[in-house]
């Protein structure tokens, strides 16, 4: 088949920006733009465009507006934004591309650096751009037909003067640099670099005069610049832009426009997989198991055989989705290889890339034909790839050479000296190995490496993906403070709840613990501080390396958070009974923790399920507020748990949890069922683990009593059995964590038989009460810790043990459970054989407990039992 005009015309002729705008001109009404607004789509078509531009493009030559002048553009994507920035470079001039997320500090910095003699401004950017041009005695113009300046289309006029030649090696953008590490550079890409990337990416033929190209990303970065529109709008595709760029408006665009190509980063693509699958989870565990296994079937069938079946297993997504999407371009940082296959399982075929703006954005792709998993592809033609000094396993610095390379960063000899090798190549400051087929492989960034004070080296991005794979971590970003590793993290408050807790810090600490013991020991974590709010990073999803010490140091020292400002419901809230009584109340109880309406209960101020308990009780005795024990669960904000308590003010006493069933007397066959059970389990664990005891003279001749012990493993209370003899055991009780079981009527009378009540943490009155009555007449055995431990180590131990032993002081013997972590610790789901010895210390008398508080009490028993640890 003959090739379409449009690619005999790309492949004979050197490009440039003003072959790019005859070619658009020659295609007529073929369609170059579509913005899609509001479920509406709005077209301009490749001839539309080119003759606007090269108009205004006319229109700046015959103004002055020389070749290498500066002109800044900042704004939104948009016709707007894409005429005006073709119009400069098809003039000659040195476009100057700002964020349109830019501060006035930050504008007004660039600006000035700059040096613009023109500013074509979005209507939010008007009113800081102004004073600005006239301290730089620049001309403004409006890139929005609503702004109030003068728009750009004013300056188009019947003169058409000719457009100057654009040398290859003349300037055609000044790029600043996103600042990841607190030190933002500007360089200059000429023509003939952003020429060289767009021609080694045609000459690949992924994208057809056919396709619709979704761009959610911001123009002024040089990725989404060149691979995003330049690329397209030179292959004679159409270029879609959304309403915005979050997933419902980007989901609309790829739907209403028909988008064949998204162009993306890891982020947008690691959202939109974890919003298809919080789709299939909502509609139940059916639907998730089936979506699951039709998503294994597809991976293998891809990974082994080739195959791809996604369209098909999954026709229904892509027709509600995305029905014509059929590539996804990946850019800007590396898209891990599970995200790879997850997305080429569902049905799409994805091209990832490495470059950087320095490169005019790609410089290597994977492509059909040359596509590998875990690499970022081989080099574009023109590129050359070295690594710098590899050390064993071929990791060193990846070096580049090409026509694409700029040429220097400005008015920075220091910087340039240190960004090029003495023979010329590009030094990128990431690490990486080449393999025998030039695949390159990215494996980190030694600008941002850690080193730590005993001189171990850290690439955190590849370690924070580790930690980051815990349900509970929603965000992770590590750094160094005083030569140790720390991290700050963001908690997944939602999948903390849903896995049956509110106690987010806890959660978190256990979910770093588990990852750290699978992890060398300098990657394991001195010292984290949770954050509320997401970690800063750049438009490309990196983060903002140097402003973690400040939050870190910050977090170290908690100020309340800065209350927002108050909406008329707030206000109509507070100000009427009982909510204003109640708020008071609430601000004396929490007064210097940052009491607002939009703090969080838990990450704010503190408020576990224990300390809800105090707090409802009291709410209850002040206000006649009857609240149950999921309350505090329900409640994201304060605003959302004042309302719970509000609508439960003044009403009935809920009824009291039914504890009789559970301390019936035992029948003949329980008993005789509970000493065989006794019998099997004191074998076994001798057998398996050779169980022994140390200390059994301190345990107190008759009942009550408490058995405080350390945990570290689900055969804590197994062992623990095992050490005590069979006329000890029929009079001590054990909490069991209910949510953990199966709930039946053979698993109660089960439990019945062994002295086993239920626990669940999100009713800790309950819990309590039942440790108060066990307390009455027998013992209790006790984990203060509550969770297992994550490495062994002894934890906390929370204060819902000095509440029962308020209620009813008596003897405690702290017990040390040694062996039983490294035969079954957290995540291992079937024992190892190992030597378990459990050490019982002297009993503490009723009279010598601390019971000035909870918080007090429980501090004593850790103490107490941490003097049994070898």
């Amino acid at each position: 088949m003959a090739p379409s005009p449009a690619k005999l015309y790309r492949m004979t002729t050197t490009w440039d920006l003003h072959r790019l705008l005859d070619a658009m001109a020659a295609r007529g009404e073929a369609p170059a733009l579509i913005a899609v607004h509001g479920g509406k789509t709005e077209t301009w078509s490749h001839a539309r465009l080119a003759e606007q531009a090269r108009a205004l493009a006319a229109a700046l030559v015959g103004r002055g507006v020389a070749p290498g002048d500066p002109v800044a553009v900042v704004g939104p994507n948009g016709a707007d934004w894409t005429i005006v920035r073709l119009a400069l470079g098809a003039a000659g001039a040195l476009g100057v591309p700002l964020d349109d997320l830019s501060s006035p500090l930050e504008l007004a910095t660039t600006l000035r650096d700059s040096g613009a003699r023109w500013v074509f401004a979005g209507a939010n950017h008007l009113d800081a751009a102004r004073p600005l041009a006239e301290e730089l005695g620049a001309r403004l113009f409006a890139l929005d037909a609503d702004g109030d300046a003068p728009h750009w289309s004013t300056l188009l006029g019947a003169e058409t003067p000719p457009l100057p030649p654009l040398a290859a090696d003349s300037p055609a953008a000044l790029i600043y640099t996103s600042g990841t590490t607190g030190d933002p550079k500007s360089f200059v890409l000429s023509h003939a670099n952003i020429a060289a990337n767009v021609t080694a990416i045609i000459a690949e033929n992924i994208i057809g005069h056919d396709d619709r190209v979704l761009l959610p990303l911001p123009l002024h970065h040089a990725y989404p610049y060149v691979v995003g529109l330049l690329t397209p709008l030179a292959s004679g595709a159409c270029v879609v832009f959304p309403e915005a760029p979050t997933g419902p408006e980007i989901v609309a665009a790829l739907k209403a426009a028909r988008a064949t190509t998204l162009i993306g980063v890891p982020r947008l693509y690691t959202a939109l997989i974890a919003g298809i699958e919080a789709r299939v989870a909502a509609r139940g565990r059916l639907a998730r198991t089936l979506f699951g296994a039709l998503l294994s079937l597809s991976t293998w069938a891809r990974q082994r055989l080739g195959w791809r079946l996604g369209r098909r297993l999954f026709a229904s997504l892509h027709r509600q989705m995305a029905p014509d999407l059929v590539h996804v371009v990946s850019g800007g940082a590396k898209l891990e290889p599970p995200f790879v296959w997850r997305l080429e399982a569902l049905g799409w075929q994805v091209m990832s890339g490495y470059g950087l703006a320095e490169t005019a954005s790609i410089f290597t792709g994977n492509r059909p034909g040359a596509w590998r998993v875990g690499s970022e592809g081989k080099a574009l033609p023109g590129g050359e790839i070295r690594i710098g000094e590899p050390d064993q396993a071929g990791i060193g610095e990846i070096q580049l050479k090409g026509a694409s390379v700029f040429a220097g960063y400005r008015n920075d000899p220091d910087a340039n000296a240190a960004a090029f090798t003495p023979d010329g190549w590009f030094r990128t400051g990431d690490l990486g190995r080449l393999d025998a087929d030039g695949f390159v492989e990215v494996t980190g960034r030694a600008k941002e490496m850690i080193v730590l004070g005993g001189g171990k080296n850290v690439y955190p991005e590849d370690v924070e993906k580790v930690y980051a794979a815990s349900a509970a971590v929603q965000e992770i970003a590590l750094l160094e403070r005083a030569g140790a590793l720390v991290a700050l993290v963001l908690p997944d408050v939602t999948a903390i709840r849903d896995g049956g807790t509110d106690r987010v810090e806890d959660a978190v600490r256990v979910a770093l613990g588990e990852t750290a013991a699978t992890l060398p020991s300098h990657q394991r974590l001195a010292g984290y501080m949770l954050v509320r709010e997401p970690l800063p990073r750049t438009r490309l999803g990196k983060f903002r390396r140097f402003m973690l010490p400040d939050i870190y140091d910050g977090a170290e020292t908690p100020r309340p958070a800065a209350p927002k400002e108050l909406t008329d419901e707030d206000r109509a809230l507070l100000a009427a009974s009982p909510a204003k009584e109640i708020w008071a109340f609430l601000g004396e109880r929490y007064a210097g923790k940052g009491l607002a309406l939009d703090a969080s209960p838990q990450l704010d101020l503190g408020i576990d399920s224990l300390e809800w308990l105090g707090l409802a009780l009291e709410l209850e005795r002040r206000f006649g507020a009857t609240l149950d024990d999921d309350a505090l669960a329900r409640a994201h904000t304060m605003r959302e748990l004042l309302a719970e308590i509000v609508a439960a003010a003044d009403t009935a006493a809920a009824p009291a949890i039914d504890l009789d069933p559970w301390f019936q007397p035992l029948g003949a066959g329980q008993i005789a069922v509970g000493a065989m059970l006794y019998g099997l389990n004191w074998g076994l664990m001798r057998l398996m683990f050779r169980v022994s005891a140390d200390g059994r003279e301190h345990l107190p001749a008759a009942a009550p009593y408490l058995l405080a012990a350390n945990h570290a493993s689900d055969i804590d209370a197994m062992v623990l059995a095992a050490a005590l003899p069979y006329r000890r055991m029929r009079r001590i009780w054990w909490g069991l964590e209910i949510t953990r079981i199966a709930a039946s009527g053979l698993t109660h009378w089960l439990m019945r038989t062994c002295n086993v009540f239920p626990v669940n943490e999100r009713t800790p009155a309950a819990t309590l009460d039942a440790a108060t009555r066990v307390l009455e007449s027998d013992a209790l055995a006790w984990f203060p810790e509550s969770w297992r431990s994550p490495d062994g180590k002894l934890q906390r131990f929370l204060p819902g043990v000095g509440v029962v032993l308020a209620r009813r002081p008596v003897p405690v013997v702290p017990a040390w459970i040694e062996g039983t972590f490294a035969a079954m610790p957290r995540g291992r789901h079937l024992p190892r054989p190992a030597k378990v010895t459990i050490r019982f210390g002297g009993a503490i008398a009723p009279e010598a407990l601390d019971l000035s508080s909870p918080e007090a009490t429980a501090m004593q028993l850790q103490a107490a039992l941490a003097k049994l640890v070898p």
